[in-house]
């Protein structure tokens, strides 16, 4: 089990304090949180890592504390890079999406340094969400009562991120979903190393609440894919956003560290945004004024808000 203790807080993302007062609403998005609760950036939780109990093979990432006046948490059912039963490297990322208040249930086991890649899969992320609602009795999570079953997002970085795309496109469960260097190969394609899954553009218009696409500028390898991704979805509203210089990996090592928090505030933003009901933290990424868009290296578009 591994702790995010009080030294890590030194790392919080710096808010980025919004200038404009443009009014942003969700058609979508699911507000049983009262709007007194602090929005997610101005939250600091100390954080578990710990093997998802009673869920081999999984990793649970969440606050310390799951009991106190917030009441339940939001979920995020996460799949990695490559589809690999492995999250290390995407654990500084996790971490951060935990410290603001998200139950992220993450594939593979806490202690896999790495592991082979595989495919996307019908099931992987179904498998998350099944056990973070469903009560111990039913081979559920012990702390299920303290998760919200209304606030479901889905998650993944690659491949990962068609595991994302293709739950959210088929389990009405499914609020918000959050595809990184990632998107839906086109329907003539053969789906690439993500398998035969990841021909699923023709499924967008299926997803059940909005969508976030992030890319890492024309280097990164899923650019088209997903450009192609956020155009052809058209029945939820979606955002695409882009760093020039990021490339495939970046967000999650090798970019500097200041584009990788970067990248945490625009995913909690989103969050917060539609499972969360605070609409207003979506001018972080909506509108023409929108925060992200004007920092160095990004481009940022969005419809339907």
């Amino acid at each position: 089990m591994t702790t995010l203790s009080s030294m890590t807080r030194r790392a919080r993302l710096p808010l980025i304090m919004l200038a404009s007062a443009l009014a942003v609403s969700v058609s979508h998005a699911k507000p049983p949180e009262p709007k007194s609760q602090p929005a997610a950036m101005e939250q600091y939780f100390d954080v578990v890592r710990e093997q998802a109990p009673g869920l081999p093979g999984w990793t649970v990432y969440r606050p310390a504390e799951l009991h106190g006046p917030k009441g339940k948490f939001p979920v995020v059912a996460w799949s990695n890079g490559a589809c690999t039963a492995s999250n290390d490297g995407h654990f500084y990322f996790l971490m951060q999406l935990a410290a603001r208040g998200f139950v992220v249930v993450a594939y593979g086991p806490p202690d896999a340094i790495s592991a082979p890649g595989s495919v996307a899969t019908e099931d992987r992320l179904r498998t998350a969400i099944d056990w973070a609602i469903s009560p111990p009795g039913q081979g559920g999570s012990p702390y299920h009562n303290h998760l919200d079953a209304k606030r479901i997002a889905t998650m993944g970085h690659s491949c990962g991120g068609i595991d994302a795309l293709w739950t959210a496109t088929h389990d009405s469960r499914v609020q918000a979903v959050v595809s990184l260097n990632s998107g839906c190969f086109p329907d003539d394609s053969t789906g690439g190393q993500s398998g035969p899954l990841a021909v699923c553009r023709m499924y967008l218009n299926n997803l059940s609440g909005p969508a976030l696409f992030v890319a890492g500028g024309p280097s990164d390898v899923a650019y088209p894919n997903s450009i192609g991704s956020y155009e052809r979805t058209e029945a939820v509203p979606a955002i695409f956003a882009s760093h020039a210089t990021a490339g495939h990996g970046g967000f999650f090592g090798t970019a500097p560290k200041n584009v990788q928090l970067q990248l945490v505030q625009a995913v909690v933003e989103f969050l917060d945004g539609t499972l969360n009901g605070k609409t207003e933290r979506l001018q972080f990424l909506v509108g023409p004024d929108n925060e992200l868009g004007q920092l160095p290296n990004w481009t940022v578009e969005s419809k339907g808000f």
